[in-house]
């Protein structure tokens, strides 16, 4: 439900009339119902194994926490190491404004979107891995994780790739608003 909750945030960003790229509001959009299906996927699997499921708080800035790590990590790909956009749909607007992040009329919004969504979606890949390797023992939930969401994160991780050399190709200004159109 984590990365659902960040499309979302995501989404509603991109929307924004001071930002007002559409194609991109829509992408983190479907992106959030995906992601919500997935969770409501692996709900229904625990439940229909005769587990219980406990909802734990869902912590937005952690999630930003989270991507400004996987970003710093990986700062000699992305050159950057804070998730800004997170930052400034948060409720610590604060951590938007400082550093890298502190001019947004130089922020490359869709680039820097994609960026933090395949730092999300290779976080989440990672999870699915650790759980995989511990149903070892369970034919059946390997089975589930590798058809219903392994499959699916690699070509995740693939189109977020791609795309994010198609926006470095296109640059910001006029490269962006021609990409959020065939989005």
């Amino acid at each position: 439900l984590q990365a659902s909750y960040l499309y979302q945030a995501y989404g509603h960003y991109f929307g924004r009339a001071d930002v007002a790229l559409p194609g991109f509001a829509k992408w983190f959009e479907a992106a959030a119902l995906e992601e919500r299906k997935h969770a409501t996927g692996l709900i229904e699997y625990i439940n229909k194994r005769g587990g219980s499921v406990s909802m734990a708080d869902i912590s937005f800035n952690q999630m930003c926490t989270d991507i400004g790590e996987g970003l710093f990590e990986m700062n000699s790909e992305f050159g950057r190491t804070k998730a800004c956009i997170c930052s400034f749909m948060s409720h610590k607007k604060e951590k938007a404004t400082v550093g890298e992040c502190s001019d947004r009329s130089n922020w490359r919004n869709g680039l820097w979107a994609m960026q933090d969504a395949l730092v999300l979606e290779r976080l989440v890949n990672s999870k699915l891995l650790t759980l995989h390797q511990l149903a070892e023992n369970d034919p059946h939930l390997s089975h589930v994780l590798e058809h219903d969401y392994l499959d699916e994160q690699v070509n995740s991780i693939k189109q977020l790739a791609d795309y994010i050399s198609q926006l470095e190709r296109a640059g910001a200004g006029l490269g962006e608003y021609m990409f959020d159109k065939e989005l």
